[in-house]
């Protein structure tokens, strides 16, 4: 056996020297401080060069002309200390095993940390990593993970994502984290359950959402449609990625644009789909639904029963002139139901009566049994 075989690798060396220089904090040149929630701080000492290497935010604030630089002392209070500390231990050895080690919860927060300071190395091990064990994740850490994809805008971890959740949902509603969700995700969940949900269902989810995160109903937004006039010169914003609901700096703007999201979400549901009495237990009685919108979605679903009927008679047999198909009346739409004229298309031979078209009105309500 070769005395080369019993050597390592310049590769494995190097690795090993620069786990060694982060054990030892030997050499360290700068400081990052984590403030943490309680008040208190912890520091951890670390060589400008290699941070400055894994992340271009890092190099900028070291190197470039920022207080940082000047000082090597470097402050955050958007990471926890433990998943700083994760997050630099793995920046001194790029060791992908110890990744394997940690929680689903670790790994979704140091992905969301590789993301925003541009460690593309930390984000894609832990995205890797994460769709490893996506077989073993339940509805809810699913879910997470959709709605992390979207805070990092990975497009292509949010269409598997969606795929993944178009796989293997669950007909229930008792999904907390989706309350959670921010406008743009919950817009895109909407979406992508269509066909997995029923529409009364989804109409349900997309009414307590939009309860849980205080949005006002029509009725209740006269002064938001004034401020949305009165702004209307201001260019629109997207929701911001934050947890809960949709953030503006601008309070004015972020009212206005309340109304419109409202209107959008109801946009995904097919309302002409609901039966009768789902209509009534669910939009009917919603006060996100404008008594004009419930009128138009009334009638819709009322035509599509009509339809429905007719196709019937299709079916079981040719209609008599006792009962012609409502296609070949004319209809005359009124406030308080819908008045039809029949006028039969043909005239019996035999018929002893004036070849005059006979005229005959009947009432239809939305109480009858159609």
């Amino acid at each position: 056996m070769s005395i080369w075989s019993f050597r390592t690798s310049p590769n494995t060396r190097l690795r090993g020297s620069l786990i060694d220089l982060g054990r030892t904090n030997r050499h360290t040149d700068c400081n990052f401080i984590i403030e943490q929630e309680n008040g208190t701080t912890k520091s951890f000492p670390c060589h400008r060069l290699i941070l400055s290497c894994a992340s271009d935010v890092f190099d900028r604030m070291l190197y470039g002309d920022y207080n940082e630089s000047a000082t090597g002392e470097v402050r955050l209070n958007d990471v926890g200390a433990d998943i700083f500390e994760k997050f630099r231990d793995y920046v001194y050895g790029y060791e992908y095993d110890k990744l394997q080690k940690y929680d689903f919860d670790t790994l979704i927060r140091l992905c969301e940390f590789g993301n925003k300071y541009l460690v593309h190395s930390l984000e894609d091990d832990c995205v890797r990593e994460l769709l490893v064990r996506k077989d073993s994740f339940d509805m809810g850490e699913l879910l997470r993970i959709f709605a992390c994809a979207h805070r990092m805008n990975k497009k292509s971890l949010i269409d598997q994502m969606s795929w993944e959740l178009k796989s293997t949902f669950r007909s229930t509603l008792d999904h907390s984290v989706v309350y959670e969700f921010n406008c743009d995700v919950f817009k895109h969940y909407i979406e992508v359950i269509a066909g997995k949900l029923s529409e009364a269902d989804r109409f349900r989810l997309l009414e307590m959402y939009l309860k849980y995160n205080g949005f006002e109903a029509p009725e209740n937004l006269s002064q938001v449609e004034n401020v949305q006039n009165s702004e209307s010169e201001l260019p629109s914003t997207s929701c911001l990625p934050l947890e809960i609901g949709c953030s503006s700096t601008n309070p004015a703007k972020e009212e206005a644009k309340r109304p419109n999201y409202v209107r959008d979400l109801l946009g995904l549901i097919d309302f002409s789909n609901l039966t009768p009495k789902e209509f009534y237990e669910g939009p009917g009685k919603s006060s996100f639904l404008s008594l004009t919108q419930k009128y138009e979605h009334m009638y819709q679903i009322a035509r599509n029963c009509v339809v429905a009927k007719e196709e019937l008679q299709l079916k079981v047999g040719s209609p008599t002139e006792q009962t012609p198909l409502l296609s070949e009346s004319r209809r005359i739409v009124t406030l308080g139901g819908t008045l039809i004229r029949e006028e039969p298309t043909t005239t019996s031979l035999s018929s002893h009566y004036s070849p005059r078209s006979s005229r005959r009105f009947r009432t239809w309500s939305a109480h009858c049994d159609i």
